[in-house]
């Protein structure tokens, strides 16, 4: 018996997923790490778009990009996580 995987939508349509960004507070897990306050949860888009921002032959780290996001959504920090993922799926 074989299982086959089938992925849930194409690249694209997940870069285009229609979702809003939300700021949380930091999860207890998390507070080590990040100390205490907000988090941003950004959007894929978001993300994507501060990647097309840089120009040609720079380097943007994920750190970075995490950093402006959160600064533009006034928080105190993006979660590592799904920016992460957005980022691969960005790219």
């Amino acid at each position: 018996m074989s299982i086959k995987w089938k992925p849930k939508g194409t690249w694209r349509e997940k870069l285009e997923k229609d979702q809003e960004p939300k700021v949380v507070k930091v999860p207890p897990k998390m507070q080590k790490r990040f100390g205490t306050g907000t988090m941003l949860i950004p959007k894929p888009l978001d993300v994507d778009a501060l990647i097309r921002k840089v120009r040609k032959g720079k380097l943007v780290t994920q750190a970075r990009i995490r950093e402006k996001l959160a600064k533009e959504f006034k928080a105190d920090t993006a979660c590592p996580i799904t920016t992460g993922i957005f980022v691969r799926i960005a790219a």
